[in-house]
Order: structure tokens, then sequence, then C-alpha cells
């Protein structure tokens, strides 16, 4: 991780404040910095908090966040994955074995009934997600190329009331706000905080330095900067 990635960590944990009280934070994130700002919340919260959670991954596989975790020296054994793409993606990269599989994207509605049958199964080999101190889900809108808008909105709203079975448990859903404005709004009806990576940012530099902030954190802050 770079100096950037490391300001925008210290920044994050202050913005979302004190993880272990929980609530369901929205974070505007350009959909450039999914990746980034994935890599800074499971450093935060797994490793440096020490907080076991589940990632919700719903546009690449598993493997690909676990792989990345391992390149940037994550450590993932605190995790949890529940995988909606990955039995379609062909990703053959070693994974982790905290991972439940559901059906697939094409049916977003059945995800969080799946999920709560998990909760309270008693299959070792099943996903048990109960006793997760925080969960993350990224890039939501994807899963509106694969169903209706009603059928996303029922999906999330499901989707978050499972998660939060454990009350102390933080939720943390990550949307584009300027390419799904209309699925940001229905998020903010759910969400305790609300964040924007770019603000958050920019907050991060004293008023004195805003003046010598360079173009390559400018770009950064505005999703333009991937390394």
């Amino acid at each position: 991780m770079n100096k950037r990635d490391v300001r925008l960590m210290q920044s994050m944990m202050t913005a979302i404040g004190d993880a272990t009280k929980g609530g369901i934070v929205l974070i505007d994130v350009k959909s450039t910095q999914f990746v980034r700002v994935d890599l800074v919340l499971l450093k935060l919260l797994s490793e440096q908090l020490q907080m076991p959670g589940v990632f919700v991954s719903v546009d690449r596989p598993h493997q690909y966040i676990t792989h990345l975790l391992r390149m940037h020296q994550i450590n993932p054994a605190k995790l949890t994955f529940v995988d909606l793409i990955g039995r379609f993606s062909g990703d053959k990269k070693q994974g982790t074995s905290s991972v439940g599989f559901v059906d697939g994207p094409f049916h977003a509605s059945s995800i969080p009934e799946t999920l709560e049958q998990w909760n309270v199964g008693t299959d070792d080999n099943v996903v048990n997600i109960k006793n997760c101190e925080f969960a993350i889900i990224e890039n939501l809108a994807s899963l509106l190329s694969y169903n209706s808008y009603a059928t996303v909105e029922s999906f999330l709203r499901d989707l978050v009331g499972v998660l939060r079975s454990n009350d102390d448990a933080v939720v943390i859903l990550m949307i584009d706000r300027s390419r799904s404005p209309l699925l940001y709004e229905t998020a903010r009806t759910l969400c305790t905080r609300e964040i924007s990576v770019e603000d958050v940012l920019h907050a991060a530099i004293p008023a004195t330095e805003k003046s010598f902030l360079s173009s390559a954190d400018l770009r950064y802050a505005q999703g333009e900067v991937r390394g």
C-alpha cells in the first residue's frame, strides 16, 4: 500500500468511527476505486482492529480478492467470503477455505434467505456469518446487470437485515453515486452513516496545504488514479 492508501485508511478509520458499535455505513466511491477501498477497509477492520468479518463479492470472484490480499500482505484469516459470482467466472486462483457460494447473481432476491439458512444450519461445511463483526458489500450496482431494480432493492434490504443479525456488526455498502444515483438513494434510507471517499481524502489535508495538493492527489481522490 502506498502513502495515499495509508492516508485513506487513517481517514476512513476516523470517518467510520467506533466500528465495534455497529451500524450501516454507506460509502460513495468511484467505480475505478472499488478494489483499492476494499483493500484499505479489509486491512483496517480485519488486520488492524482484528475483527472477524464477511466480504460479499458481487462482481468479482473471491479468489481475486484473496490474491490481492496476499500480494499486499494482508492476512485473510479472519475473513469469510460469500461469493455471488465465482461459480461462473472460471477463476482458478487459490482462494480461501472460508467461503460460501450461492447460485449466482441472477436470482438476487433468494440470496439473503440462503445466508439466513446457513446461519441456523448445523453443517460444518456451511459458512456461518452470525459471529462476524463487520460485513462489506462491494459494488451493489453490478447486480442490476442481472436483475430488475425492484429485485436489487429487495435484496439490499433483506441482506442488510441478515448481516445485522449481530446487532453490534457494522455493515458497509459501497456504491458509485454518480453512476447509480437511484440505488444510492435507496441505500441512504438504510444507513446510519454516509461517507464520500473524495471528501474524506480532502478533509485529511490541512487547509494550509490544500493549495499545494498535487494533481495526482486530486485524480486519486476522484478515482482516476489506480496506482
